[in-house]
């Protein structure tokens, strides 16, 4: 069985993963990309154009067996990806990475991703709207997980194996939840600004409730997880 992931991004990094680890010919990809020239008046260095967009729309067809998408264990999409390199070589456009063509909006499809241990979202998470996780939910391996921009958050409490969740660059729709991970063990990672703001909201929170309990929790009592702000954050940054 073949796959094609719905979101272009996502697929992207896909095939990035796959050209990496040699299970895609970089030269396949090359032709793929070259088959949508010559250049119009509106394609050319510095900035992507027609044919960028005509390029990711065909590498967005290219099918994933299923087999050796089971066996991608980290993903990321850093500007310097393989696949983005490739493209604006071949196009010979420069936006070192960073158009927001090769943004990622949806993680559907995420689930044939079995056997990932890491997603890094870092470099093409950001978007207007929130990412839905839900695609990740009850992932059985998924241990370190960096995120960006807005992003709901009910899949991560159901997440067995993470260990380690960096929010520095993100919102949380339910800001909770990191406290909630910390408190089972995950090492969570979030700017002081942020983590004080979400403990002055437990804190009134609790004191409204004249819970004890509560009142602990907000004031950061755990066992065994920890909420790491900047300074100690590359003790912890996740690999």
């Amino acid at each position: 069985m073949d796959l094609v992931f719905p979101d272009r991004g996502l697929h992207l990094g896909v095939l990035n993963a796959l050209l990496t680890s040699g299970a895609l010919d970089s030269a396949d990809l090359v032709a793929i990309v070259e088959s949508t020239g010559p250049d119009g008046p509106d394609d050319g260095y510095p900035g992507p154009g027609p044919r960028l967009a005509r390029s990711l729309d065909l590498l967005h067809a290219v099918a994933v067996p299923a087999t050796e998408a089971a066996a991608i264990t980290h993903l990321y999409f850093d500007g310097g990806n393989e696949i983005y390199l490739l493209i604006e070589k071949t196009l010979d456009i420069d936006t070192g990475g960073e158009s927001d063509d090769y943004n990622v909006t949806s993680l559907e499809g995420i689930q044939a991703l079995s056997g990932l241990e890491s997603l890094d979202l870092d470099g093409h998470g950001y978007r207007s709207t929130p990412l839905d996780l839900t695609p990740l939910t009850g992932h059985p391996r998924l241990s370190v997980l960096r995120l960006t921009g807005f992003c709901s958050s009910a899949a991560l409490e159901s997440l067995p194996q993470l260990r380690n969740l960096d929010v520095h660059y993100a919102d949380l729709d339910e800001p909770e939840v990191a406290d909630r991970l910390a408190a089972r063990g995950v090492t969570v990672r979030h700017s002081w600004r942020r983590e004080h703001a979400v403990r002055r909201a437990l804190r009134r929170r609790a004191a409204s409730q004249g819970g004890a309990a509560s009142q602990g929790a907000a004031a950061g009592q755990g066992s065994g997880g920890a909420v790491v702000p900047d300074s100690q954050a590359s003790k912890n940054e996740p690999n």
